[in-house]
């Protein structure tokens, strides 16, 4: 079995692939072990209440939001609206980039 944490890294923007939330995009707050990570998405997931989810039921996608994974690991808490507001200018982003390639 692979280790499949060298591919992930806190901060890192992800989507569900599997499961009631397929297709949410998330940022990885923290990784547990080789398998799971705990993921906030500033709404139904808050910095208070991580989710757990397994690292192969998900899409990772290149992008780390630097600042944030800077702030959680010196122990600030960077708070919800601003996790949402980068995962809202990510997929702004993304969508942008995926009409590109397609046009």
């Amino acid at each position: 079995m692979t280790d499949q944490t060298d591919q992930i890294k806190v901060g890192q923007l992800v989507c569900s692939k599997r499961g009631r939330d397929r297709g949410k995009f998330y940022f990885v707050l923290e990784i547990k072990d080789n398998n799971f990570v705990y993921l906030v998405d500033g709404e139904k997931r808050r910095m208070d209440n991580p989710k757990q989810k397994n690292i192969k039921h998900l899409k990772i996608y290149p992008v780390v939001a630097e600042e944030l994974a800077q702030e959680w690991e010196a122990g600030k808490n960077p708070g919800n609206n601003q996790v949402r507001r980068v995962i809202a200018q990510f997929k702004q982003n993304l969508l942008e980039q995926e009409s590109e390639t397609r046009g």
